[in-house]
């Protein structure tokens, strides 16, 4: 399945932030609502793994 733009965006953010960082920093270094982000993320579980947290706290992993 080929990643929509808005997806790009943030993998894109997720890496150059280590390959580690909550929702709310995604959400900040891409200029996007934290809700929209979580949204997003929730569906690209191909690439990235949850670690846990609640809300905006929530941190997320590249997987390798």
């Amino acid at each position: 399945m080929a990643l929509k733009k808005r997806q790009r965006i943030i993998l894109s953010a997720l890496a150059e932030l280590s390959g580690k960082a909550t929702t709310r920093q995604i959400a900040e270094k891409t200029n996007l609502n934290v809700n929209g982000v979580s949204q997003s993320l929730g569906a690209m579980y191909q690439y990235i793994e949850c670690l846990g947290g609640r809300g905006g706290e929530t941190k997320w992993k590249l997987k390798s």
